[in-house]
């Protein structure tokens, strides 16, 4: 191990160089992004949940953790339910807890210090927002789903107690024990509505050229400099770029990094923000590794503080962007949230082992969509540290999983780390299930490192793989396990629609595996992610495809704006879209169906795609009975679910054993 380390300590020589901001010294260049988790009260506390979830990163060996977006005026200023605040001195015992915590990890502990301005909205504060004009807070593909408010237009006498709230509470982080503060300047929130000329229009002092619209931000960071007191480092998040409106431009950004630092800060962290979709920008799911890091370089270029670079940062990459001078510090975000230990690992060289990100934007999902606590579609220990430890099984079982898809490759790994003897069937040639046509369609990439990170951890874990075998109730009982946990999965549902069978009609599964061919005219029942993927998946092969869908809206189910991303692409590309749809039968070569409007359509075609979701496979459940000690559900077989509800059910069974 040693040779490894010092090896692995060479390849990431910059990654792992100790740095500073101001007279703060960080172990490393790895930064965790300040993010949102809802793990605190509505009233705005910090509990044991959040406490636990930072604590278990900074063991990981993270070298500077930021708390995100505390509210500096709460409620007004909290952007979304479960916002910590940071307001008064009420707050101390627990943000004193949390800081400690971070540091007895082993990392440096910051808090990022905010106000949502228009982005607050009424249903969750219950006053209205603040602004520096009257402008509505723009929709945005990221919208949490509450109506935007029409702000309160900011007077002169109360932008100046706003800086001193400001001032104020990174006072108090400092007495809570953090060692830095960060200015959320970014993402759409009142001070980079200040900043950006598509939302401050106004006259005086705080508006018109961008002098006027920094000074906000110059006044908060001079006056919190004065109330933390010498050497305390304070440094803001910026938006590099909005797109979408007519706004934040990097030339705009270089100009204002350059005014912060005049003003004392100490760094200078970066962003992008997105208002609207944008054809030309791939979807969440498809965004390639350091899509962010270049809006780093031209703020590194006019200030001689260090600026940390964010977006999609892996251990590789971070390494090149630091040797390439383009930034002084690389912060990850869900990132550390699907591995904690990501930082760790790499410097132990065990890069393999890291759980990749899907960028599937679970996490955001819960976040801002639903207001609910954190969640990650591949990390099930997410908001659980505290319940689901690993710890090693009092009585050693014979395990024999069922299934090679994800649940069971999941509850494998946990079960061998328990120290069981497991066994896994798949009567496929190959590991992976449905995972192996989730990466079909477009846009999918991401997900591809995660199926070769199970199928990495399997072999690693000298577990027994059967390939081409299927596990019936005979093969079973003559292996005589303590334990079957069945990973089955489901098979596609058949919608009871009258001559379905006298058309050419196949399932999503026979067109992403390629084991059919469909002519050129294709209708797609269900409108799901499935049949959206699927619908652009054929559409990109010059298809002429119609999604049928019973609700009012497809892509109803895509995780955090995925949806808008996909229904964008499926009109630029053509495809044909009815919903509200009821089916009435098939004649000919055509599919009959009644409109929402109550009109009668026939719609020919040469082949009908089902993608109306699966069934769960739990036919060897009933063969089991009696037969074997203890059987187990895991992933679709227990219930049709995507990735978090099949890691999910996978881990816990694999701890409960």
């Amino acid at each position: 191990m040693g040779k490894e380390l010092h090896v692995s300590r060479l390849r990431f020589r910059k990654l792992f160089e100790p740095g500073r901001i101001g007279k703060m010294e960080i172990k490393n260049r790895i930064v965790m992004s300040p993010m949102v988790d809802n793990f605190g009260t509505e009233d705005g506390y910090v509990t044991e949940r959040s406490i636990a979830y930072y604590e278990e990163r900074a063991r990981g060996g993270v070298g500077l953790i930021i708390v995100g977006a505390s509210a500096i005026d709460f409620p007004r200023g909290k952007g979304l339910a479960r916002n910590l605040a940071v307001d008064d001195d009420k707050y101390l015992p627990g943000l004193s807890k949390l800081a400690q915590a971070i540091k007895n990890g082993g990392a440096r502990a910051a808090i990022q210090v905010h106000h949502a301005g228009a982005e607050a909205k009424s249903a969750i504060t219950h006053m209205q927002p603040i602004a520096p004009s009257a402008i509505l807070a723009p929709h945005s593909v990221f919208d949490a789903p509450y109506e935007s408010d029409m702000p309160h237009v900011l007077t002169v006498s109360e932008i100046r107690e706003l800086v001193r709230q400001f001032a104020q509470a990174v006072e108090r982080c400092k007495r809570a024990g953090f060692d830095g503060v960060e200015i959320h300047a970014d993402s759409g929130y009142l001070i980079n509505q200040f900043l950006s000329p598509a939302f401050n229009l106004r006259r005086d002092e705080y508006g018109g050229g961008l002098e006027n619209r920094a000074r906000f931000l110059i006044e908060i960071i001079r006056a919190a400099k004065g109330a933390a007191g010498p050497g305390f480092p304070i440094w803001c998040r910026l938006t590099v770029l909005e797109y979408g409106v007519d706004g934040i431009k990097p030339q705009h950004a270089q100009e204002v990094a350059k005014l912060a630092e005049q003003a004392g800060a100490d760094a200078i962290n970066t962003n992008l923000f997105p208002y609207d979709v944008s054809l030309l920008a791939p979807p969440p799911t498809a965004e390639p590794r350091g899509i962010l890091t270049l809006f780093a370089e031209p703020i590194k270029k006019a200030v001689g503080i260090p600026v940390i670079a964010v977006g999609r940062v892996d251990p590789e990459l971070g390494e090149q962007v630091l040797r390439e001078g383009k930034a002084d510090f690389v912060a990850i975000g869900k990132g550390l949230i699907a591995d904690p230990e990501l930082p760790k690992k790499a410097s132990e060289g065990r890069v393999e082992d890291i759980v990749p990100c899907t960028t599937c934007c679970y996490c955001l999902h819960h976040i801002m969509h639903k207001g609910e606590e954190l969640h990650c579609s591949v990390n099930p220990r997410v908001g659980h540290e505290q319940e689901y430890k690993l710890k090693k099984a009092r009585q050693k079982k014979r395990v024999a999983v069922v299934g090679g898809g994800p649940a069971g490759m999941e509850v494998a790994r946990v079960a061998a780390l328990r120290g069981h003897d497991v066994t896994l069937y798949e009567k496929g040639d190959q590991l992976g299930g449905q995972l192996n046509l989730a990466v079909v369609p477009p846009h999918k990439e991401n997900m591809r490192p995660f199926i070769d990170y199970l199928r990495a951890q399997v072999d690693e874990l000298g577990i027994r793989v059967e390939l081409g075998k299927e596990a019936t109730l005979q093969l079973l009982k003559e292996a005589k396990p303590d334990v079957v946990i069945l990973a089955t999965g489901g098979s596609p549902s058949v919608p009871q629609i009258p001559g379905l069978d006298r058309l050419k009609a196949v399932t999503f599964v026979d067109i992403l595996s390629g084991r059919t061919h469909v002519g050129n005219r294709v209708v797609i029942i269900g409108g799901g992610m499935v049949g959206c993927e699927v619908a652009e998946f054929l559409a990109n092969q010059g298809k002429m495809v119609t999604i049928l869908e019973i609700l009012d809206e497809v892509a109803t189910e895509m995780w955090f704006g995925l949806g808008a991303f996909m229904r964008a692409r499926l009109e630029d590309k053509g495809v044909a879209i009815l919903t509200g749809v009821q089916y009435e039968g098939c004649s000919g070569e055509a599919l009959n169906i009644l409109t929402k409007d109550g009109e009668q359509l026939s719609i020919e075609t040469d082949c009908v795609v089902l993608a109306v979701g699966v069934k769960p496979d739990i036919e060897l459940l009933t063969q089991l009975k009696d037969e074997v000690p203890e059987v187990d559900l895991v992933g679709d077989c227990a219930g049709p679910g995507r990735i978090p509800e099949a890691m999910g059910s996978a881990h816990r069974i694999g701890l409960s054993l």
